[in-house]
């Protein structure tokens, strides 16, 4: 799916798909609608509202992320990212939402695209591609996944 965008360059379309099985979203749908009326098979929530409590029984993560210029916890990035990297390998059709879907969900999805085998600058090419020219425009999150996701910079 390509973004649909309105004259400023934000996606009009609540989510898209970055790659087959893994989108990017933002909180115009609630994860459960995206479960249930979207045919996602697991959510994966960085909006910052925890909604654990509504979604018993479903695959629903959550992970507080702020949108700020720093990474408070970049080891629960890359688990995260591993985490959904994980999911979509194993066939499953994978969601990671935001308020916009395009900074804090474009990280762990950048993250996982990584782990799946994808360039720094690939997986940010396929977010931009998917959600527009304004996903990740946060620089210190495109940083750390250029710079921190690297094959390099993971051994640093």
């Amino acid at each position: 799916m390509t973004a649909t965008l309105d004259l400023d360059g934000y996606p009009l379309d609540a989510y898209n798909d970055v790659i087959p099985r893994l989108a990017q979203a933002s909180s115009w749908l609630s994860p459960g609608e995206l479960l249930a009326e979207h045919g996602f098979d697991a959510s994966v929530d960085v909006g910052g509202w925890d909604q654990s409590a509504r979604m018993r029984g479903k695959n629903y993560t959550f992970l507080l992320l702020d949108d700020v210029p720093w990474i408070p916890d970049p080891d629960a990035v890359h688990m995260l990212g591993i985490r959904v990297a994980s999911m979509v390998e194993g066939g499953q059709r994978v969601v990671v939402n935001c308020a916009a879907g395009l900074n804090r969900s474009g990280l762990v999805v950048g993250r996982a695209l990584i782990a799946l085998g994808h360039e720094p600058t690939e997986a940010i090419e396929l977010i931009r591609a998917a959600r527009g020219p304004r996903a990740l425009f946060n620089r210190t999150f495109e940083a750390f996944l250029l710079e921190r996701c690297s094959p390099r910079g993971r051994v640093a």
